[in-house]
């Protein structure tokens, strides 16, 4: 078998095993993605595009990651928690958080980015550094959500350590405080969810490149078609015609 041939059969392997999630709520991994794109997950809208074999190749080899680390993590924090689900039925929200540590009252976020994310400058006492010298605002959404649902269950957060490891073993962590607008900002994203799902309103789109997640996350949406608006509305009634 040619080379290229089994490099595509891989992938086309890797990419058809990949199964979609299930919305019954909406989920803190992905909050800061496009309202409308929530909806459509929790009405079971199929996405329009399938992810391709590399990029699940690469989220596959993220959680490798977080299992190779975290024995490691151990060693610094005896009393961390890890992989704990939660869920609450007020928000209709469901997150997984990486790790917690109650001692110090502190998320432990692990993520694995492409060796050119990372740079060499030294500040402070920090070496290793994002291209944006700080953690990435998505990543800081979905902690927040974590913050919140840990609330709900009467444990209180009050900072948040980014872990950054590249694929060629560079470490970059960032350390914060919990933040209230970030906190405020997440709170009301879950709010107008839920307003809009109850009252079978279609939300806003925020695809575009005006957005401040446009290149975090709007520009991978699920529900982009060729040569149309992204999360198109008439979407909806394609849905309905196959009930």
């Amino acid at each position: 078998m040619a080379s290229d041939e089994l490099a595509i059969k891989l992938y086309q392997s890797i990419g058809a095993a990949n199964k979609p999630r299930i919305y019954s709520e909406f989920h803190a991994s992905n909050i800061a993605e496009c309202p409308r794109a929530h909806f459509y997950k929790r009405l079971g809208l199929e996405p329009l595009k399938r992810a391709s074999g590399a990029l699940v190749l690469r989220w596959q080899t993220g959680h490798k990651i977080e299992e190779v680390i975290r024995p490691y993590l151990l060693k610094i924090y005896p009393n961390l928690q890890s992989n704990e689900r939660l869920t609450s039925e007020k928000m209709n929200l469901t997150g997984e958080y990486d790790n917690m540590n109650p001692d110090t009252k502190e998320l432990i976020e692990i993520k694995s980015v492409h060796p050119q994310a990372v740079k060499y400058k030294k500040v402070g006492d920090t070496r290793n550094h994002l291209r944006d010298e700080k953690q990435y605002l998505h990543h800081e959404w979905q902690q927040h959500a974590y913050v919140l649902l840990l609330k709900e269950q009467g444990i209180e957060i009050e900072r948040i350590t980014y872990l950054y490891i590249s694929l060629s073993g560079l470490l970059v962590p960032y350390t914060t405080e919990v933040n209230p607008e970030i906190l405020r900002n997440v709170k009301d994203r879950i709010d107008y969810l839920n307003t809009c799902y109850t009252a079978k309103q279609l939300p806003r789109c925020t695809c575009n490149e005006n957005d401040v997640f446009w290149k975090m996350t709007g520009q991978y949406c699920d529900y982009q078609q060729e040569g149309k608006d992204c999360c198109d509305p008439r979407l909806v009634n394609k849905l309905k015609e196959k009930e």
